[in-house]
């Protein structure tokens, strides 16, 4: 009778260790992974322009962008990855 009583506390100890996790989880105190996310931005490029390449690097999208050079078509185009905010552009052009 002895055995099965410590065994009902043990059981009870543990529930209650899940259910404190569980609350722990709930009210903020383990990342929320699924959360992420921007929905939909909007890079805007010069008529005739396409994307060559994306990738994302540590937090950024780096865009690759190619075509006609005199539509000002050769560029780097850098967005953050979480808010979907344009961080910057470079511009590639011929040296005079």
């Amino acid at each position: 009778m002895a055995a099965l009583k410590a065994l009902v506390v043990f059981m009870g100890i543990l529930i209650a260790a899940g259910i404190g996790l569980l609350a722990y989880a709930v009210i903020g105190g383990l990342p929320d992974r699924a959360a992420g996310g921007f929905g939909n931005a909007e890079v805007l490029l010069p008529p005739g322009c396409v994307v060559a390449q994306a990738q994302v690097s540590e937090g950024i999208l780096v865009l690759r962008v190619e075509g006609p050079a005199e539509r000002g078509c050769q560029q780097v185009i850098l967005v953050d990855s979480e808010s979907g905010q344009e961080r910057g552009r470079v511009s590639i052009k011929e040296a005079p």
